[in-house]
């Protein structure tokens, strides 16, 4: 492929919001770090000829994802330091490479490249570096339009739209071949990945703030050359400002569901704050499939949707009904939640269904995640057997939120539906709930047997659990010594030990309350063995 000749490009400055000093303090004294992992190549060493701790160490680097961290300390030697990485780049691998030119990788160099402009393009543009990076970024972007289709669905193929619109917005003489093309382009990814209720098509809490970051950035790009964006862009920015708050803790974070962990609460409050979001978040994403209670000083958060469509479901998690609770003194309970940083070898044991605060059937997840066989090879890590016919009612009264929901998950298996009712008195301190296992109306019993069951409660890493010799209540303490009250008329309960991989990049130890028990296959939901009532209550401070 042939470089282009380009001309001095144009200046669309755009707001740093992800960048972390500390991280490019690092890379200026040549110490790259991602994942736990180390690259350490000396204050004016180069990291490009050397191999990487691991692909995914690679993939980082490649994509330049750090260079935020870099140009966000702002003197002249960040800025000399981010060109000379560049060019550094550019002279190994700026012609071509089977692996750093992937797509989602290209994406998100280009991207992180163009947001960067004033340290990458603006200083030195005349001499014969500057060129050279200028042929290396359309040489790339040429690639990254021509091959589109190859893009991996979701957030990759959206960025990759988003790259191919600013490359236009960089070079107006060009505006027909890569403004237009990427406007068109990113219309159609909007119509896929954004729903009506503002959340993303995958389901994952942090792909709505990564894809508002997109469109916020080639939007202040569009501004700065007097175009107007699309209708769609416009909406899907409105949208998504909304549904990142009806998604975060009150600590900031988002929740831990379908792949997403608590996320970089500073990037996050300042995306928001720069889009002057300032609406209370709202009750129900019907679209994308989540409830939230707010009652006073608690929020809880609760999976009430069907399984992630393909093809957008990789990272989709087997989490039916499970549900996070958050209050004054901070996550109380909680999912084990991911982190793009955290071990990979966790990965699978994180999206069944036992890593959720909700219900486990015969030691079985509601579903199932292809691995092996031609499936495996043809479609590894998408979801095999989904979770459908989930149903949620919600009534609000001046006492409090009642929420009852199902889902059939485990009909195929063994022929019973879960159901889960939760209650919240307008206190938010009084949280009650049952759940129930029954022969759904319509359904035959496949038998009278004794089926067991587990219902989990993961608590956060913060929390200290005290179990009750009665073996059907806990203590849980939160900090600032605020008292909780665990009881249920299920068991026997115990206390098992967690794992917490919503934040950082090494898993943390916790704990989790497990309420055992067995359901006849032909039980309503009504009897005692079907099902088990539980409550949090907030003790009253000393």
């Amino acid at each position: 492929m042939r470089s282009p000749s380009v001309s001095v490009l144009e200046a669309i400055p755009i707001r740093n919001f992800r960048g972390n000093a500390n991280g490019g303090a690092n890379i200026l004294s040549g110490h790259f770090i991602y994942a736990d992992q180390h690259l350490d190549v000396g204050r004016q060493g180069d990291p490009w000829p050397l191999p990487a701790p691991s692909e995914r160490f690679a993939y980082w680097l490649h994509s330049f994802n750090w260079l935020w961290d870099v140009t966000i300390r702002g003197e002249k030697e960040a800025g000399a330091k981010a060109r000379q990485l560049v060019d550094q780049w550019i002279a190994i691998y700026g012609k071509w490479n089977s692996y750093s030119w992937e797509n989602d990788i290209l994406a998100n160099r280009l991207y992180a490249w163009m947001c960067n402009w004033p340290a990458v393009f603006s200083v030195d543009r005349l001499s014969d570096n500057g060129q050279n990076r200028r042929s290396s970024l359309y040489r790339q972007v040429n690639r990254l339009k021509s091959s589109f289709n190859q893009t991996p669905d979701g957030i990759p193929k959206f960025k990759a739209a988003a790259v191919i619109a600013m490359a236009g917005l960089l070079r107006p003489d060009k505006a027909y071949d890569y403004l237009n093309r990427g406007l068109d382009l990113l219309d159609e990814q909007i119509h896929l990945q954004i729903l009506p209720d503002g959340g993303h098509v995958s389901r994952n809490p942090q792909d709505c703030v990564e894809a508002l970051e997109i469109l916020t950035a080639l939007d202040q790009a569009l501004e700065r050359r007097g175009v107007e964006g699309s209708s769609s862009i416009n909406r899907a920015l409105e949208r998504l400002r909304h549904v990142i708050p009806f998604f975060q803790n009150p600590d900031g974070g988002l929740a831990s569901f379908n792949g997403s962990g608590i996320g970089d609460t500073r990037f996050i409050e300042s995306l928001l704050k720069f889009s002057k979001t300032s609406a209370s978040p709202f009750s129900y994403c019907p679209h994308t499939g989540y409830q939230r209670i707010h009652q006073k000083e608690t929020v809880i958060l609760i999976d009430t949707g069907e399984t992630t469509p393909f093809p957008f479901d990789k990272q989709a998690h087997l989490a039916p009904l499970a549900f996070e609770m958050s209050t004054r003194g901070g996550r109380l309970i909680v999912n084990c939640g991911w982190s793009d940083e955290q071990p990979l070898g966790w990965r699978d044991a994180i999206r069944k269904t036992a890593a959720h605060t909700s219900l486990t059937l015969n030691d079985m997840s509601a579903g199932s995640v292809v691995q092996t066989g031609l499936k495996g090879k043809l479609f590894p890590d998408h979801i095999e057997t989904g979770i459908d016919n989930v149903e949620s009612t919600r009534r609000e009264q001046a006492e409090g939120v009642w929420l009852e929901m199902s889902h059939s998950g485990y009909v195929r298996t063994t022929g019973l539906s879960h159901r889960r009712r939760l209650y919240v008195h307008e206190s938010g301190n009084d949280v009650r709930g049952e759940d129930s296992l029954l022969v759904p109306i319509g359904g035959t019993p496949r038998s009278n047997n004794a089926i067991p069951f587990e219902i989990r409660f993961h608590l956060h890493p913060s929390v200290k659990a005290t179990l009750a010799q009665d073996l059907h209540s806990a203590l849980l303490i939160q900090p600032g010594q605020i008292g909780w009250r665990f009881r249920t008329d299920g068991g026997p309960m115990r206390i098992e030990d967690s794992v917490y991989l919503a934040k950082g990049n090494r898993p943390i130890k916790s704990e989790q309350i497990v309420i055992s028990g067995s359901a006849f296959a032909d039980g309503d939901g009504e009897s005692k063995s079907n099902r088990v009532r539980w409550s949090i209550r907030r003790l009253e401070a000393n």
